[in-house]
């Protein structure tokens, strides 16, 4: 762990999938899930499982942990949950397969890639085979295994990653879809000689396209009782983390434990994924990184990589409701309406494309139907990525780069002139989405993504004690007052900020040399750009 301060915590493993690599490091924290695996595999009638969980939630780990248990190595489990029960750790032959990097550039190198897969289980298992096509293959494989070593395993990891990450060509598409039904179909043809299977995704399956054949998989994605089974609960980083956070508050003698653990939470904790419980979990790779980073707080989804296709799609819905989506509701079958092989078309219905956003992890349950951001870290993330696609089409990270420095220089400087100019940028680059039937909404929705993409500190529609202030920032020694109107003058908009009053909630704050800017924006709908700027400092 990097640190600047005392450092006894065990350090974190980030990147790391391998179930042996954590359990065996001296000085690795693993959080304890074995007993999600012991529910799973105690049942020899439970044979074919299924999970989606966003990116970076484990799911790799978790394949690898029921890959041991599988391979009879009990030794790894002697201090974990399933370790002290009475699973006998019986030994059977693993067919385990990864997905996330099958390339599907062409078709020819999507099928090569497909046999190649199944080839090196075969080769690790010690069985040659005769047939060419990857589901002839697969039937040989659980044939020939099976009866030289008994009932077969089958992980299988990322089941939807050619689809979500692959090429939207339809040829591609087509044998894909039709390779990975027949592969899925041989599966439950020999069910009789599987031991148990296991899939995951970012995906929730749907009984369409190429899971026609598997109508006998459990899905567990949002069932209640595994709705901790990825991330960490608040009791898991109290008891795996609660020294780190000890370490830090002793280091830094300001700073109270609660409100440290309240902010965490804010910025890390939020995703649920049962409509029917109410406990949320973690991150654990967020977690990880920001223990690692001297309890920085940062925006680690996006260090870890996005999920473009997510984006792509979001593209597909109303800008006003994505940017403004804490309450959104949606339908529950809407999880399972669409077809995977089809992500890359243009059928997808809005339901379908949100529901995709909480596959993501963009977007999380708030209630029985009902869909929102989970924390601050992914709010923050999702309108960056989101915004940067429709503000600055056509110019590269590094330009976008450059000017939220500027920008963000601009404000704590209290350059009124800059900021203005930055502005016009801003509004001039995202004006060819704008529509008159937006209205103000929606231009106060894209003027505060502005200042979360720069991780200003901002608040919108502040309230105070006669109306509420369209935007309120905090920048170095300056703070900001907004008033947006829509072809109406700035004049009018700077008057409302004076008549009602917003300076003088932050009265108090005023230290010498800080600076109160009063600003009121005119838009005008006819040409979607700011067309008055009026403002006072004091």
């Amino acid at each position: 762990m990097v640190n600047d301060y005392n450092d006894d915590m065990k350090g974190i493993a980030i990147g790391t999938f391998n179930f042996e690599d954590f359990v065996t490091g001296n000085d690795t924290v693993y959080v304890d899930k074995t007993m999600y695996a012991y529910a799973l595999v105690r049942n020899p009638k439970r044979k074919f499982c299924f999970v989606s969980r966003p990116r970076r939630y484990g799911k790799s780990l978790f394949c690898s942990m029921l890959h041991a248990i599988f391979d009879g190595r009990k030794e790894l489990f002697r201090d974990l949950y399933i370790g002290k029960t009475d699973y006998p750790f019986e030994k059977y032959p693993v067919l385990h397969f990864d997905f996330s990097g099958m390339n599907m550039r062409t078709a020819d190198t999507f099928l090569n890639v497909f046999r190649s897969y199944i080839r090196y289980q075969a080769e690790s298992n010690g069985i040659e085979l005769l047939s060419d096509s990857p589901s002839a293959m697969l039937d040989e494989l659980i044939i020939k295994l099976s009866d030289e070593k008994g009932p077969v395993v089958i992980l299988i990891d990322e089941f939807d990653a050619p689809f979500t990450s692959g090429s939207a060509e339809k040829d591609i598409q087509d044998t894909a879809r039709r390779e990975f039904n027949a592969f899925y179909a041989t599966i439950k043809k020999y069910g009789s000689r599987i031991r148990f299977s296991f899939i995951t995704g970012v995906v929730k399956l749907s009984n369409l396209s190429i899971f026609s054949a598997m109508n006998n998989l459990t899905d567990l994605s949002m069932q209640p009782e595994f709705a901790s089974a990825f991330g960490y609960t608040e009791d898991e980083l109290e008891e795996y983390f609660g020294e780190g956070i000890d370490e830090y508050v002793e280091a830094h003698p300001d700073v109270k434990r609660d409100d440290f653990k309240a902010r965490i939470k804010a910025y890390y904790d939020g995703y649920r994924f049962s409509p029917d419980s109410d406990v949320t979990v973690y991150n654990p790779v967020s977690i990880g990184e920001f223990f690692t980073y001297n309890c920085r707080f940062r925006n680690y989804w996006n260090r870890t990589g996005v999920p473009t296709f997510a984006i792509e799609l979001a593209k597909r819905c109303n800008l006003s409701e994505l940017l403004d989506a804490e309450n959104l509701f949606i339908s529950e079958e809407a999880f399972t309406s669409f077809d995977i092989s089809q992500i890359n078309s243009s059928v997808l219905s809005r339901s379908s494309v949100i529901a995709l956003l909480y596959f993501a992890g963009y977007l999380t349950f708030k209630g029985s139907e009902e869909v929102g951001f989970p924390n601050a870290e992914v709010k923050v993330s999702f309108i960056q990525n989101l915004v940067s696609r429709y503000a600055y089409a056509g110019n590269d990270d590094a330009y976008m780069s450059m000017w939220l420095l500027s920008f963000i220089a601009a404000c704590r400087e209290g350059d009124e002139e800059k900021v203005h100019e930055k502005l016009d940028e801003f509004f001039a680059a995202f004006s060819y989405e704008l529509t008159v039937k937006e209205r103000e909404r929606f231009y106060h929705l894209i003027f505060h993504a502005i200042f979360i993409v720069s991780s200003i500190k901002a608040f919108a529609e502040d309230r105070g004690p006669m109306g509420r202030a369209d935007e309120v920032i905090f920048a170095g020694d300056h703070i900001w007052i907004f008033e947006l109107k829509v072809d109406k003058s700035a004049d009018e908009a700077l008057k409302q900020i004076e008549e009602k009053g917003y300076a003088a909630k932050y009265a108090y704050l005023l230290k010498p040399g800080m600076v109160v800017h009063k600003v009121g924006i005119s838009f005008s709908s006819e040409t979607r750009k700011i067309e008055e700027w009026k403002s006072l400092h004091v």
